[in-house]
């Protein structure tokens, strides 16, 4: 082990990160980020061209740049076009649901260009052809909680000549946000560029068929499938000489289907609890948060300011800073399991207000969180998404000096169990639990999917075993649902995550019946942990270590906290055994 000294730095900079973890405050804590993010981008029209000739009346192209929070919300256009000398002019008012293509794992873009296409009759086709000019109004406004106060409103006005089709022959007009039922068809005209082109489909769409049938894309959902279809359409546009060889790139047009049902459509849903549900280790655009960076983010000790977590726009915990959730909750950097769900579903009312660091008894009455709890009462939810318990039970068991002799005890003698589940009682975990169900069963009619803790084990977690982290784990999660069941076994929903393979033998707590290595040795699957944790695991067992996940695809864990919450990647796990509204 000590032969190679990247290792070595890895175990030097896991002690590190649990002694500063469990001494730290964060009033000891020296900040050397910003204390916010920067505001989101605003609307900005970008130009007005034409499609190619098609034998017929043409289309206006009008490309407007937008805030990437706008993804999926409704946009409003209003375009006038003018010819010099002519007293008569046209206008439209145009409103579509904006398709920013398929979210991203995390989704980084600040924008997106959404191409309106305004249809044109022979005479409008013929005044825009000589170079008329546009004056365009484009707007979006993001009202997702729903109360007619935009989080976020930007608007542009200008006015553009209309590029020639030659100028224009990489600009195709967008599909907007299409809807469907589960089982029924969904048509569309498929787009036209400023070049001619032929289009296909060059991905088809989970859960359905998509095929091109006489210039329409025509989408039917399977008769069971709930949540988002993307399709790509692609057409490569003719060569733009005969003397040209080289073939132009293909043009790319991203299609999305909502597959609704009634219940679905128009769902109010908001999201509570801790740090799992605020995806800590994200900043709001996205970007992950970097190891050097723990210290300015870890969730201080009194009064909480979600710094660096997926749905706020905060970035240190330095005293003082108080807390402020990004424009949009953090749905459009699609990190945190809760927007994943959203934005599989459609959801459009929606709003995170998950704290990191937070504890059950913070969200119940008497808590310091209650009034945003009532908040949540107030707006007559239709579903809460909920992860919330592991606080300050695994900061102590993981980082206190007590539980970490407790932990080496119980090797020798056993009763790692009974060793936790005293730790349950002295935080009063299951009594704190319940009182914060009840709150939310008496004053809402919403289905409450709590969500629970997948098994991440943190290199900075010493004194532990990966069995002893995963009996942890399944510790807290039956606290969670015997709390439920106690309460109302109806509308508490527990949702279990699926397993976090940890790349070793963690049985009896889950079974091990994979191998990759040549002795055979079994392990509960190819690993999806942090990487600094992988790494450990790989000194430790070297043997029976089974890296993974394999594939080129990325951990279920971020690195950036040593290993413990989960990546977008182990988000998307999670949400999808969340059931369909």
């Amino acid at each position: 082990m000590s032969g190679d000294p990247r290792r070595t730095s890895i175990r030097a900079l896991a002690l590190l990160a649990a002694f500063l973890l469990s001494v730290g405050t964060a009033s000891a804590a020296r900040p050397t980020g910003v204390a916010h993010a920067k505001p989101p981008a605003r609307v900005e029209i970008e130009r007005v061209g034409m499609t190619a000739p098609a034998g017929g009346p043409a289309q206006l192209l009008v490309a407007v740049r937008y805030p990437i929070q706008l993804a999926g919300q409704p946009l409003e256009l209003s375009a006038k076009l003018e010819w010099p000398g002519r007293r008569q002019s046209y206008t439209w008012e145009i409103g579509e649901r904006a398709n920013a293509g398929a979210p991203r794992l995390p989704d980084r873009r600040r924008t997106f260009t959404f191409v309106h296409a305004i249809p044109l009759t022979g005479e409008q086709t013929r005044i825009a052809r000589r170079g008329a000019t546009v004056v365009v109004d484009a707007s979006g406004a993001l009202d997702l909680t729903g109360d007619s106060v935009p989080e976020l409103d930007s608007r542009d006005h200008e006015r553009h000549r209309v590029q020639s089709t030659h100028a224009s022959r990489r600009l195709c007009g967008s599909l907007p946000q299409l809807r469907a039922r589960p089982g029924e068809r969904a048509f569309v005209p498929l787009p036209r560029c400023g070049s001619p082109v032929r289009w296909r489909i060059a991905s088809r769409p989970d859960g359905g068929d998509a095929h091109i049938y006489k210039g329409r894309l025509v989408y039917r959902s399977g008769t069971h499938f709930r949540g988002t279809a993307t399709i790509e359409l692609t057409a490569a546009p003719r060569r733009a000489g005969a003397g040209k060889s080289t073939r132009p790139e293909p043009l790319s047009v991203p299609v999305q289907v909502q597959v609704l049902t009634e219940r679905g459509e128009g769902a109010i849903v908001r999201a509570m609890g801790d740090s799992v549900t605020a995806g800590f280790g994200y900043y709001d655009e996205g970007l992950p948060m970097p190891f050097s960076e723990l210290l300015s983010c870890r969730p201080g000790e009194g009064e909480y300011d979600d710094a660096c977590s997926s749905n706020s726009t905060v970035r240190t915990n330095k005293k003082g800073t108080k807390l402020e959730y990004a424009p949009d909750y953090g749905l459009s950097n699609n990190v945190s399991w809760a927007a994943q769900w959203a934005n599989e579903h459609s959801v459009k009312n929606y709003a995170n207000f998950a704290v990191s660091g937070s504890e059950p008894k913070d969200w119940a009455p008497g808590g310091q969180l209650y009034a945003t709890t009532k908040r949540i009462e107030s707006e007559f939810p239709d579903y809460i998404l909920m992860t919330v318990g592991a606080n300050p039970l695994l900061a102590d068991v993981l980082f206190g000096v007590d539980n970490m002799g407790c932990a080496v005890w119980s090797e020798i003698v056993g009763g790692f169990s009974e060793c936790v589940e005293r730790a349950f009682a002295e935080v009063e975990l299951r009594a704190n639990l319940a009182k914060l169900y009840r709150e939310l069963i008496a004053k809402t009619s919403a289905v409450v999917y709590l969500m629970q803790y997948p098994l991440t084990v943190p290199s900075t977690a010493l004194a532990y075993s990966s069995t002893q982290i995963a009996e942890m784990g399944a510790l807290l999660n039956r606290e969670i649902a015997a709390a439920a069941a106690e309460v109302n076994g109806a509308r508490l929903r527990p949702v279990a995550p699926p397993h976090f393979n940890v790349g070793i033998d963690v049985s009896p707590v889950y079974p091990s019946r994979f191998t990759c290595s040549y002795l055979e040795y079994k392990v509960d699957g190819p690993s999806v942990q942090s990487d600094p944790t992988q790494d450990e695991l790989e000194v430790d067992h070297p043997l029976s270590f089974c890296e993974g996940p394999g594939g080129g695809a990325p951990p279920w864990v971020i690195s950036g906290d040593t290993g413990i919450h989960p990546s977008a990647s182990g988000y998307a796990q999670m949400a999808a055994a969340v059931p369909a509204p």
